[in-house]
């Protein structure tokens, strides 16, 4: 919890203790009134209330709904004047219902006439307010430890996903057949192209450089996943030529917004690692945003013979986006053509 949601947590404690110890002076100066001016009896009436087991299991719901409706639309330690504002407003409100019902359904033999809001109705009003007061508080602790599990969960869920990730990242660092294509590259250039090859050592250099440079990083800007993808293409195209053809079409807003880092790089890798790319049959990737989506889309053209996958490039980065931005990629594969989009975080 950071510390201005700590910060706004202990305003709404000290809010409502506030709010309990002025309820509670009001309520000792109440009951003597009411009992030496009107002769009600606060026990009496709170039994009389309790009793009437439909209105009780009323209030009960209606207690449940209220904080069931706060915990949706208003967090805890967020906005904590105005959650007690309307915490109370809905006691009020369930307590005056409580007392009209109890009012029409169970009269009182003897009590004054006149006004229909009489002194037995603001007694039982006030009854009503205590019961169902005790009864939120308890369902608002109930619900405040429970979202703070939750959260303490999400949290070490995302820390989990977030390792798993960063080794896949490190497998990625230290991915052997890559390594040893770009070695086989370098050595071929080395002796038909010495410029070339010198530039291809920049290059490679320029990639790994960039893995250890967001290796600690949750999200990276776009435009420089695209840099970094471009990167990565270049020096496959070294060992595939001009088979492997990589169409970048992003629109220009889009390219300032976030995707987890090297989320890009991994779906260029599993398109070139699972389909065939060879001058007969080149391979061709296009990346477009569209709908607050980074979208990969690639012909289907599987290779003839069986590529071990366990998915886990897609799970982890799935898990990334779940648990700590609560969005979920989308997979398309179907009608000769395989998509997957990646949102697009703000």
């Amino acid at each position: 919890m950071t510390s201005s949601a700590k910060r706004t947590t202990i305003i709404e404690v000290l809010l409502l203790a506030f709010f309990v110890l002025a309820f509670r002076l009001a309520f000792e100066g109440a009951i003597p009134f009411f009992q030496n001016h009107f002769n009600l009896n606060f026990n009496e009436t709170l039994t009389r209330l309790l009793t009437n087991y439909p209105l009780a299991l009323l209030m009960v719901i209606l207690d449940f709904f209220l904080v069931w409706i706060l915990v949706r639309q208003i967090d805890y330690g967020k906005k904590p004047m105005l959650r007690t504002l309307l915490e109370i407003s809905g006691l009020v409100v369930i307590a005056l219902s409580s007392a009209l019902l109890m009012k029409i359904m169970s009269p009182v033999e003897g009590a004054e006439v006149g006004s229909f809001f009489n002194y037995t109705f603001w007694y039982t009003a006030l009854a009503a307010f205590f019961f169902n007061m005790i009864i939120i508080a308890g369902m608002d602790i109930y619900a405040y430890y429970g979202r703070v599990q939750r959260k303490a969960l999400d949290l070490e869920i995302g820390k989990k996903n977030k390792a798993r990730y960063q080794y896949q990242q490190l497998k990625h660092q230290l991915n052997p057949h890559f390594l040893f294509n770009s070695l086989n590259s370098l050595d071929y250039l080395i002796h038909t192209d010495p410029e070339k090859a010198s530039e291809y050592v920049r290059k490679l250099a320029s990639l790994y450089r960039h893995f250890l440079k967001v290796g600690e990083e949750e999200t990276i800007l776009l435009k420089d996943e695209v840099d970094f993808v471009r990167l990565y293409v270049d020096l496959l195209s070294q060992r595939f030529d001009s088979s492997l053809k990589v169409f970048i079409d992003i629109n220009d807003e889009d390219l300032n917004r976030r995707v987890i880092p090297c989320s890009l790089q991994l779906l260029v890798e599993n398109a070139t690692k699972h389909n065939i790319v060879s001058k007969d049959m080149p391979l061709e990737i296009f990346i477009t945003s569209e709908d607050g989506y980074l979208v990969v889309q690639n012909k289907l053209q599987p290779k003839t013979y069986q590529i071990s996958s366990t998915g886990v490039g897609l799970k982890n980065i799935r898990g990334q986006y779940m648990s700590v931005y609560k969005k979920n990629i989308i997979v398309n594969n179907g009608s000769g053509t395989f998509e997957v989009r990646l949102p697009l975080l703000v």
